[in-house]
C-alpha cells in the first residue's frame, strides 16, 4: 500500500516520463529520429498528409493508443528479429511490400503487430486511416507536437 507521499512522487515523476515516451514514440513512428529508426527499424503505418483540424479528444486518444502500442511495438520488433535470424527490414503495416524478405514466421509475427495496433487505435476510437492523419500531421507540426504535450500533463 502506497502512502500519499509516495504517490505524489510517483505522479510527479511519471508525469515527465510518459511525455518522454510519447515524444519518442512520435519521433520512431513519424520518422523524425532518422539516425535512431536507421539503427533501429520501426514498425509503423504511413499515410498521405492531409492538412486537418483535430480535436482535443481526438488527440487525447491518439497520445493514448501511442503509450499503449509502445511496448507492442518494442516486442515485435524483437520477436520478428529473432524469427528472421536478426534481419530487420524497415517495415510498414500498410505496405506489404515491406515484409518480402521477411520468412513465414517473422510474416506472421509481423501481422499479428499490426492487427494488435488496428485493434489498440479501434479502442480509443481512431481508424488507422485517422491514426496515421495525426502521426503525419504531428511529425511536421511543432505546434500539434506541444497540444499533444499538453493533454498528456
Amino acid at each position: 500500500m502506497t502512502t500519499p507521499h509516495v504517490r505524489r512522487n510517483f505522479d510527479r515523476l511519471s508525469r515527465p516520463l510518459l511525455l518522454g515516451i510519447l515524444t519518442s514514440c512520435v519521433g520512431i513512428l513519424g520518422g523524425i529520429l532518422p539516425d535512431l529508426t536507421a539503427r533501429h527499424p520501426s514498425l509503423l503505418f504511413s499515410s498521405a498528409v492531409h492538412a486537418q483540424e483535430f480535436s482535443d479528444s481526438e488527440l487525447r486518444n491518439y497520445a493514448a493508443v501511442l503509450m499503449q502500442i509502445e511496448p507492442a511495438r518494442q516486442s515485435a520488433l524483437t520477436q520478428v528479429s529473432r524469427a528472421n535470424g536478426g534481419n530487420l527490414p524497415n517495415l510498414v503495416c500498410n505496405q506489404p511490400n515491406t515484409m518480402e524478405s521477411l520468412n513465414s514466421e517473422a510474416k506472421s509475427l509481423f501481422i499479428q503487430y499490426c492487427n494488435q495496433c488496428e485493434t489498440i487505435a479501434a479502442s480509443r476510437g481512431l481508424s488507422i486511416d485517422k491514426f496515421n492523419q495525426i502521426t503525419q500531421a504531428v511529425r511536421s507540426s511543432t505546434q500539434l507536437q506541444n497540444r499533444v504535450r499538453s493533454l498528456l500533463n
